[in-house]
């Protein structure tokens, strides 16, 4: 009887005028909450049912469902309910809930900037895929950046990132780093990206295939890295390339090599796992702060909620003094 009187005044709330919310509207509003307490939760689960596509529907009422443990109540208010505001739901997300919550927000027809950094920095794995497959979502620049270094290692994410709607030029080259060749068709075929960003995807592609075909036979990874080194072509690219096929033994003593810096000091930088450290070795060695940002995540195996990132996409965000600072401090001189 009660999941009754629950449906059908959530119903009648679009048909009270503005004029009858004196009364009538408020004892309507006054019944509503009371049935919101109801201690059977399919009365609540009636109500919030009804409510969910209501657009005037109460927000304090709203919220009060939205918080509600019983999941078949709070869920189709949290995916569905337009009354819920980003104060709502960013307080909701502080609040640490089930991971089905986070889920349910990561779903709704659109989803904030700030809702959605939000999502991301909870480390909830469902809701971030969620976030990622609702093109309804925007997902601000930095929070895009960390999924896109978390699909090194988790492949379900490459592909909805590779068809994310504006999807950054830098991240779209940094995704062709790794991702297979149906991923790599996917980027290649995107209509968004510039002339340059484009053939930049293409190039590392190709980078990436010879790579392999380049290494001399019986060559190690030391050895190839000074033969590189004598011959001008230890640079980015190479640096790059092998992050992406994980040849880190390469990779450290390019960082040496090009930085001038003692290989000991460059293990201790490295395995110290300092964003702030490993950054400042890039700088020394000439290398860009998207390399730098990559070092972090693939040497230095640093979470990407800990990175630290570029400022205005692409400069280093320490200065010269601070980065000094930071190699004089494991011992490299400046």
């Amino acid at each position: 009887m009660r999941r009754l009187l629950a449906g059908k005044l959530a119903r009648l709330l679009p048909d009270l005028s503005r004029e009858a919310q004196g009364q009538l509207f408020q004892l309507t509003v006054r019944t509503l909450e009371q049935l919101a307490r109801d201690q059977a939760g399919g009365v609540r689960q009636a109500l919030a049912t009804s409510l969910k596509d209501i657009a005037c529907a109460p927000p304090d009422l709203c919220l009060h469902l939205a918080r509600d443990i019983e999941r078949e109540v709070a869920e189709p208010i949290l995916h569905y309910c337009a009354t819920l505001t980003d104060k709502d739901l960013l307080s909701i997300i502080a609040s640490q809930p089930k991971n089905w919550v986070l889920s349910a927000i990561a779903r709704r027809d659109g989803v904030s900037p700030t809702v959605s950094e939000a999502l991301y920095e909870a480390g909830d794995v469902d809701a971030s895929t969620a976030l990622l497959d609702n093109h309804g979502a925007v997902i601000p620049e930095g929070a895009l950046a960390g999924m896109v270094e978390e699909s090194v290692d988790r492949p379900s994410w490459r592909e909805p990132l590779a068809k994310r709607p504006k999807l950054p030029g830098r991240l779209a080259v940094r995704l062709a780093e790794f991702v297979d060749q149906h991923v790599l068709t996917i980027l290649r075929q995107r209509r968004d990206l510039d002339a340059d960003t484009a053939a930049e995807v293409v190039s590392v592609a190709r980078r990436r295939i010879d790579y392999l075909d380049q290494r001399t036979d019986g060559e190690t990874p030391e050895q190839r890295a000074r033969r590189l080194f004598a011959i001008g072509q230890l640079d980015e690219s190479a640096i790059s390339d092998a992050l992406s096929w994980n040849d880190l033994v390469f990779v450290k003593l390019g960082l040496a090599l090009m930085g001038g810096v003692a290989p000991a000091l460059v293990e201790d930088i490295i395995e110290a796992r300092s964003p702030k450290g490993i950054t400042a070795l890039a700088w020394r060695a000439g290398l860009s702060m998207r390399c730098a940002m990559q070092l972090q995540s693939r040497a230095g195996n640093i979470p990407p909620r800990m990175l630290l990132n570029a400022r205005n996409g692409f400069d280093y965000p320490l200065s010269a003094v601070e980065m000094n600072w930071q190699l004089e401090f494991y011992g490299v001189g400046t």
